[in-house]
């Protein structure tokens, strides 16, 4: 479903042409990697040979892995390319990714198989195969296959702790496990499925939507008579596009992006090469069902939203220039951008204290930094001024998502492992914590870096006032951190326990992100972090359209004018830090336009793009 084009067909701009030149180079390396992977030979008249699971594999080709493991056990249904971990809640009637992709999980014929067998490790770099998700969480350990390499040498590959030698070698570093596979807990059984016996038909939607062809392409419109594997197709080979940049540029990305060299050794891979990668493909895959009006008959619907990648064109569009993959690797770019301008830098998960004040830098800054309030309501006349609500707050008409602010609760981040560049200190500030104020004598102090620790001299405040850290814990959190009571309540709306709780889809449904927001940054879950920033951008930045700035539309004109107007990369930038596309958006908040106009720039260069 890839055009096939000349090597002298001229395309509007120059760093375009090459742009889709990298990508079509870029699928043929991942299909032939995808073929080694599966240890399948293509011959010259289009005939695979292969050993005798892929016989099985291929038969399974075109069905679905809810379908395929309708009658195996969690532990039997295995996967092509993934970790095997995500193919197991296939058999109990999952319907969305993986199971909805055709032929990625089947059910093995053969007794439960050792790690290393369903991931053939001889295709896999070390830091793939000794991943957290494919061997640590399942109880393995990372071992040689090779004469010049060591057992602890291989070790520095787990947990995607090492990107370079060996971990960047095919085969020389693998997963030894137990042979018994692990016992998966069940997974909640679809409508559209039964668990165990009767499976769902091939025909049948269990993840239902189908491409608009709206202006807005992250959004998911339901078809009466949706024809799955279509769509599964089209997605899978935009992931394979991408990932094929992803995994080619894999050790650069983890190099400067996930272990900065202002990291200490002991932190630094609280964003993993893994993390991303994964949850990259679940986003793309799972449908965030969120509140939306029908634009014909402003009635209430769901509306289904997902990381965008590109649209593919229809057959009348293939004459024209199709930059559509550029748009998604584009917008990946944005996402790591931002992320790193964030959270990656300072290798930290929860937010920095980073707001001084008066010369000083108030712990009460958990409260909220730059002037803006992060417990605030919009019933609450403490957090308006004038008729202008902070950007946190829910708008009128959305308090239902709110969480309620419960002053008894406490919560400490972890430790930030670097200093933020922006305090211009050695050391980092101490974590951000709240409580009720009878717990350190009803005002806090200021962090000293001199001393390492709070000073209570005196009551600190932040922009706002505040001086106490009461019912403040809803600091930022996260890759692409959310903030705030409202953006707190949704994720847990539409991802969380409340979710659950109302009948209603959930990736996270025992976490209640109201009553313990610090579970997006602890090890039960850990690639929630990055499941977060992908939650916010799908929800807020790619949906994003006021005024004259609508971010779908701008993202498409920034590349096809050859990526010269890096306003649009200060828009962005405002629209995920303050809250607007024309920062600064609040009186004395600090906006670092330099910082991220290079950080973005720099993303695009790794990932292959010609900037100018």
């Amino acid at each position: 479903d890839i055009p096939c084009i000349s090597h002298t067909n001229k395309m509007d701009s120059p760093p375009l042409r090459r742009q889709h030149n990298l990508l079509v180079l870029s699928i043929v390396a991942i299909v032939f990697a995808a073929a080694a992977a599966s240890n399948v030979s293509v011959s010259s008249n289009g005939n695979s040979n292969s050993n005798g699971h892929d016989d099985h594999q291929r038969d399974l080709s075109s069905i679905l892995g809810t379908t395929a493991c309708a009658n195996c056990t969690p532990e039997r249904c295995v996967s092509t390319t993934v970790s095997r971990e995500f193919c197991g809640p296939c058999a109990t009637g999952q319907p969305w990714w993986p199971c909805n992709l055709p032929g990625e999980c089947y059910c093995s014929d053969d007794a439960p198989l050792e790690i290393s067998n369903i991931n053939r490790q001889e295709n896999l770099m070390g830091s793939d195969a000794c991943s957290t998700a494919a061997c640590t969480s399942l109880g393995g350990e990372c071992v040689t296959t090779s004469p010049n390499v060591n057992d602890a040498q291989c070790a520095d590959c787990e947990d995607g702790k090492q990107a370079w030698w060996p971990c960047n070698v095919l085969g020389a570093c693998i997963c030894k496990t137990q042979t018994e596979a692990p016992t998966l807990a069940p997974q909640p059984v679809s409508p559209t499925s039964t668990a165990g016996g009767g499976g769902t038909d091939v025909g049948a939607n269990p993840i239902a939507p189908s491409p608009t062809t709206s202006n807005q392409s992250t959004t998911l419109a339901p078809s009466e008579a949706p024809n799955e594997l279509a769509l599964s197709t089209r997605i899978r080979e935009g992931m394979l596009v991408l990932d094929a940049h992803i995994t080619a540029n894999k050790i650069v990305l983890a190099r400067e992006l996930l272990l900065s060299p202002s990291m200490n050794g002991a932190n630094a891979n609280t964003f993993t090469y893994m993390g991303f990668k994964e949850s990259l493909q679940r986003m793309i895959m799972t449908p965030i069902m969120v509140d939306g009006k029908d634009p014909k008959t402003n009635e209430d619907i769901e509306v289904p939203l997902v990381f965008y990648i590109g649209d593919m064109t229809t057959a009348s569009d293939r004459s024209k220039p199709n930059n559509e993959r550029v748009y998604g690797l584009v917008n990946v770019a944005l996402f790591l951008a931002t992320s790193y301008s964030d959270s990656l830098s300072n290798g930290s998960c929860d937010e920095i204290n980073s707001d001084v004040v008066d010369g000083f830098l108030p712990v009460s800054n958990a409260c909220g930094q730059q002037g803006m309030s992060y417990q605030g309501t919009s019933t609450n006349s403490d957090f308006r001024e004038g008729n202008n609500f902070y950007p946190l707050v829910c708008a009128p008409g959305d308090e239902k998502y709110a969480c309620d602010v419960d002053l008894n609760m406490r919560a400490r981040a972890r430790s930030p492992p670097v200093v933020s560049s922006r305090s211009g200190s050695g050391d980092a500030p101490g974590p951000f914590y709240c409580g009720p104020k009878t717990d350190y004598n009803g005002f806090t102090g200021h962090w000293s870096f001199e001393d390492n620790e709070e000073i209570f001299q005196s009551a600190k405040q932040n922009r706002l006032g505040r001086t106490d850290v009461q019912g403040c814990c809803f600091w930022g959190r996260g890759s692409v951190p959310i903030k705030g009571t409202c953006a707190y309540g949704k994720l847990n709306y539409y991802l969380g326990k409340r979710a659950a709780d109302e009948g209603r889809q959930a990736m996270f449904p025992d976490i209640d992100f109201c009553q313990n927001p610090g579970a997006i940054c602890n090890d039960k879950h850990p690639d929630l972090k990055w499941i977060v920033g992908f939650f916010r951008w799908i929800t807020e930045i790619q949906e994003y359209d006021v005024g004259d700035f609508n971010y779908m539309k701008q993202l498409r004109k920034y590349v096809d004018d050859g990526f010269k107007d890096s306003d649009f990369i200060d828009s962005v930038s405002g629209i995920v830090s303050q809250g607007c596309h024309t920062p600064p958006c609040i009186e004395g908040a600090q906006f670092l336009r330099e910082e991220k106009r290079e950080n973005f720039v720099k993303v695009l260069k790794m990932l292959g793009f010609s900037v100018p």
